[in-house]
């Protein structure tokens, strides 16, 4: 028992060890979360105001900075660092590197065809899982990627920490959709079609055993670790919790244009708070469309987590998203 609990000591350190670092709540404010122990577990979320308009662009902005480190596994950002420590001070060319490595690891947005180009969820999906759960990325999925264009299959992400003496792995799904209920019942699907297929999940453990960040670790590290990501393991011997995460990134254009009128004398964040107490209401309804859709699908709502991000257009936070990314958005030909 002492042994077992060493190494959950270290694998947990370890975990923290490789957790990045993020600021998403200075873009992305949290309105609510539903109470305890209602199910799905659900939180509503939305882009900050700046004074009464979305920062929709600054928001872009930042999920594009994060990319790096969401896309580049964490051996090519050690060997990155290594390039970069090595050169003269001041010498900053490793960092365009970086910026080609990254930029080629995502989709060429194509207006014709937009619904391909959703990583931008799936790079806001990294974030929460660090910032609001404190899970660390266990594979950056799309450095696996062989072709530039062509998407990668299975989860989003995965992500893990330690919590009270359990493993817990998160299983990331991000969603864009024109509304909450679609990209709740996209989620919904995603779940049933994952939980149901065997060889995807002991795919995804595969990944993280052969090809993920664990492979950074030390060599006593890696081996405690890689015991607890061993999908034969028993059960017994390592205490595991496995959570399906979807992030629901959807368009509200109407909530955003319902805020009162600027005046001088309102206060700091005057806007955003009544941006929040109206979103709060919708808290009920969210939660009781993903509780519908995961149950129609027979899906377990008690192992999901859903975050509700909302904007008032996905179609422009995408678009700005890979502006920055350097990526001139191909025209629709007539």
């Amino acid at each position: 028992m002492g042994e077992f609990k060493q190494g959950m000591e270290k694998l947990e350190a370890d975990l923290v060890a490789l957790k990045d670092h993020v600021q998403l709540s200075k873009y992305v404010a949290l309105a609510t979360v539903s109470a305890d122990p209602s199910q799905p577990a659900t939180s509503l979320m939305h882009v900050r105001l700046q004074e009464n308009l979305a920062n929709v662009q600054s928001f872009a902005r930042y999920l594009w900075s994060r990319t790096a480190n969401y896309a580049l596994s964490r051996k090519r950002r050690l060997e990155f660092e290594a390039e970069q420590a090595a050169l003269p001070r001041g010498d900053m060319s490793v960092s365009l590197s970086i910026a080609d490595a990254t930029r080629d690891a995502f989709l060429e947005f194509n207006e014709k065809y937009p619904h391909r180009s959703s990583e931008v969820g799936e790079v806001l999906a990294y974030c929460i899982a660090i910032e609001q759960l404190g899970a660390a990325q266990l594979a950056a999925k799309m450095s696996l990627k062989t072709n530039n264009n062509m998407p990668v299959h299975g989860l989003d992400g995965i992500h893990a920490t330690v919590e009270g003496g359990w493993l817990v792995i998160y299983f990331l799904e991000s969603k864009l959709n024109k509304t909450a209920n679609g990209g709740a019942a996209d989620f919904a699907e995603s779940v049933a079609d994952f939980t149901s297929n065997k060889k995807q999940y002991r795919r995804e453990y595969s990944i993280v055993r052969d090809l993920g960040n664990l492979d950074t670790l030390d060599e006593e590290s890696r081996k405690v670790a890689l015991r607890y990501f061993d999908v034969m393991v028993s059960p017994d011997d390592v205490p595991k919790r496995e959570r399906y995460v979807g992030v629901v990134l959807y368009s509200d254009d109407k909530l955003f244009k319902g805020l009162p009128p600027v005046n001088n004398q309102q206060q700091p964040g005057f806007h955003e708070k009544e941006l929040s107490a109206t979103y709060t209401q919708e808290l009920v309804h969210h939660q009781k469309a993903a509780m519908k859709h995961l149950t129609d699908h027979g899906a377990d709502p008690n192992k999901c987590l859903v975050y509700f991000v909302v904007v008032p257009d996905t179609d422009e936070l995408r678009e700005l998203f890979y502006g920055a990314m350097g990526y001139v958005p191909k025209k629709v030909q007539p």
